[in-house]
C-alpha cells in the first residue's frame, strides 16, 4: 500500500508509516497501478495505445506486465512468461518495471521527541554564547537607566533649594533676598533684610554718587581736549574720543535706572526726579564732548580749526563763556543730595 500522506511504499496492514510516522490504520489499502507507463513523461498507458497522449510521442513496445494480458496486444504467452495466469481485462505492472513511481519524500512534519535522546537535548537548548550577550545586555540596559535616574554627575539635579534671588522691593515688602533663613540655611552669617524705603533710598544714593563720578570724568575729558586736540599727537585724540563715548553710554544706562525704580510708596519720587535732572544735564554736556572730538579726528588739520573746534564745547555757554549744562549741574548737585527719610 502507499501512504496517503508522503506517498511511500509501505507494508500491507500498517498502522504508522516508517516514513513520516502518520497514522494509516484509518484509510483503505490502495491497488497498485495497472498497465503501462510512458518511458518519456511516465504517464499511465493503456495496452492499446500507440501514442502517448500526455507527451505525444510513440509509445515503446515494452511490456513488463505478467502473463495474462489481453490476446493480440503482443503481450508474451503463459508459458513464456512461467507464471499464472491473471485477469483477463487488467495485467499487473511488475514491481521491477521502470514505472516512474513517485519518490520518497521526507515529511515537513517533525517526529515526536524523545526525552531520553542526547542530540535532541543540545539541540533545544540554546548556544552558550546567546546566553551571555543576553545577560550583558541586561546588566547594561538596567544599569544605564540606574543612571539616568540617579544622574551622579549632577548633583543639584534634584535639589530644592532656592539658587536665584528673589526680588521682593515692592513697596511694604522686603528688598532683594539673597539667601533664605530656615531649612535652607547654614545659620553662619545672618543676613540683613531691607525693607521696600530702605532699599529705594539705597538705590537712588548710589545713583547720586555715580553722577558726581562722571561729572569729574566728563571735567577730565574737556581739559584732555583743550591740551591734545589742537596737536598732532593722533593717538591721545582718538582715546579722548573714545572715553568721551563710554561716558556717555554710562550716563545713559544710569539715567535708564532711576527709570526704573519702583516709586509706588511716593517717599523718594522727589529725589528721583531730582537726579533724573542732573542726568540729562550731564547727558547733554557729555553729547557735546563727543561731537567735538569727533570733528576733532575728522579735521585734516585741527591747528587751523581750532576756534571752530572750541566753540563745540561752548555752544550752550552763557555770558561767562562756560557751558551752561556744566553749569546747571554744577549749581544743583550738592542741594539735591538724597536724604533718608521715615525710620
Amino acid at each position: 500500500m502507499i501512504c496517503p500522506n508522503c506517498a511511500t511504499h509501505i507494508p500491507d496492514g500498517s498502522l504508522v508509516c516508517p516514513a513520516c510516522h502518520a497514522h494509516v490504520a484509518v484509510t483503505m489499502a490502495m491497488p497498485e497501478l495497472r498497465g503501462r507507463w510512458c518511458s518519456s513523461c511516465g504517464s499511465l498507458l493503456s495496452w492499446d495505445d500507440q501514442v502517448c497522449p500526455c507527451c505525444g510521442l510513440p509509445a515503446e513496445e515494452v511490456w513488463d506486465a505478467p502473463v495474462g494480458t489481453p490476446a493480440g496486444a503482443g503481450t508474451p504467452s503463459e508459458e513464456e512468461a512461467g507464471a499464472s495466469p491473471l485477469d483477463e481485462e487488467t495485467v499487473l505492472v511488475s514491481e521491477t518495471a521502470d514505472t516512474r513511481a513517485i519518490p520518497r519524500i521526507e515529511s515537513a512534519l517533525p517526529p515526536e521527541r524523545d526525552p531520553e535522546s542526547r542530540v535532541e537535548a543540545q539541540e533545544v537548548m540554546p548556544a552558550s554564547r546567546s546566553l551571555v550577550l543576553a545577560a550583558l545586555a541586561s546588566v547594561l540596559l538596567v544599569c544605564g537607566i540606574a543612571l539616568y535616574i540617579t544622574r551622579p554627575w549632577d548633583p543639584n539635579a534634584y535639589s530644592i533649594k532656592a539658587t536665584e534671588e528673589a526680588d521682593t522691593s515692592m513697596a511694604g515688602f522686603p528688598g532683594t533676598v539673597e539667601a533664605l533663613r530656615g531649612q535652607d540655611s547654614d545659620g553662619s552669617a545672618s543676613v540683613e533684610v531691607l525693607s521696600g524705603d530702605d532699599a529705594i533710598f539705597a538705590q537712588v544714593e548710589d545713583a547720586y554718587a555715580k553722577l558726581g563720578t562722571y561729572a569729574e570724568r566728563a571735567d577730565e575729558s574737556e581739559e584732555l581736549f583743550v591740551a591734545v586736540a589742537f596737536g598732532s599727537d593722533l593717538t591721545e585724540r582718538t582715546r579722548g574720543k573714545r572715553e568721551a563715548e563710554a561716558l556717555a553710554i554710562d550716563v545713559s544706562n544710569l539715567i535708564d535706572q532711576l527709570s526704573e525704580i519702583d516709586t509706588s510708596s511716593a517717599t523718594y519720587v522727589d529725589d528721583i526726579d531730582h537726579l533724573l535732572t542732573l542726568g540729562n544735564w550731564l547727558r547733554n554736556r557729555v553729547d557735546g564732548l563727543v561731537a567735538a572730538w569727533t570733528a576733532d579726528l575728522e579735521s585734516s588739520d585741527p591747528a587751523a580749526d581750532e576756534q571752530r573746534l572750541r566753540e563745540l564745547l561752548t555752544a550752550d555757554a552763557g555770558q561767562n563763556g562756560i557751558n551752561a549744562y556744566k553749569a546747571l549741574f554744577d549749581e544743583n548737585y550738592a542741594a539735591w543730595q538724597p536724604v533718608r527719610r521715615g525710620g
